[in-house]
């Protein structure tokens, strides 16, 4: 009987093995050969689900972002930003090795339009995430409504990348306590909670709805 084959799982476990790759030897020095062994397969596996590195270099991207995605999507309903935000911080080797391979295709989006967009795609996507969350937080009375859901979105993600960028590249210089302190500090004056009479005009409709 023929040998059954989760071919997401299995494209799953190439790009996985492409993102580890890229994380020590950066995307020029990356080979097909380099992810298959990685992966624990023949390199006519690998090309049996992608066509070339670029193909391969995208399923990595997109892993990923995709990682991102559903922690956003799956914190609607987080009661602390600040600690939804930590959890994406290069604080050790794993999230290290993340953020040097998002940075590497921020060089190669650069002189590439087509990447561009698609990086662009992404960051659109997880700004809609976080305003998603912060519209949330507003409408249970946690976060004042005079924060503008999209721009603080965008605020954050620039503050994330920011020194995360910096915290990859000088992780001696930046251990995980220092970067906890710094997004605190950064971030905790643009998620005021709500003034005094907007608490009172949510209980007020509270009261009226009941």
């Amino acid at each position: 009987m023929p040998k059954l084959i989760d071919h997401d799982a299995r494209r799953k476990d190439f790009a996985r093995a492409a993102v580890a790759v890229i994380g020590e030897q950066g995307i020029d020095n990356t080979r097909l050969v380099d992810v298959a062994r990685e992966a624990g397969a023949t390199t006519g596996a690998l090309t049996h689900y992608f066509n070339d590195k670029d193909a391969v270099l995208l399923a990595a991207l997109d892993h990923l972002a995709q990682g991102i995605l559903h922690r956003l999507k799956t914190s609607v309903e987080a009661d602390d930003l600040v600690a939804l935000a930590a959890e994406i911080l290069p604080v050790n080797e794993e999230s290290r090795c993340e953020w040097r391979v998002w940075m590497s295709f921020f060089g190669r989006a650069v002189g590439d339009p087509a990447l561009a967009r698609i990086n662009k795609a992404y960051y659109d996507e997880f700004r809609d995430g976080l305003a998603a969350i912060i519209r949330q937080q507003q409408r249970e009375g946690k976060l004042s409504r005079d924060v503008d859901p999209a721009v603080t979105g965008d605020a954050i993600i620039s503050i994330l990348d920011g020194f995360s960028i910096r915290a990859t590249l000088e992780p001696e210089e930046w251990p995980a306590a220092r970067q906890r302190s710094q997004l605190e500090a950064m971030l905790r004056p643009l998620l005021p909670a709500p003034l005094p009479a907007q608490r009172k005009a949510k209980r007020g409709k509270k009261d009226a709805e009941a």
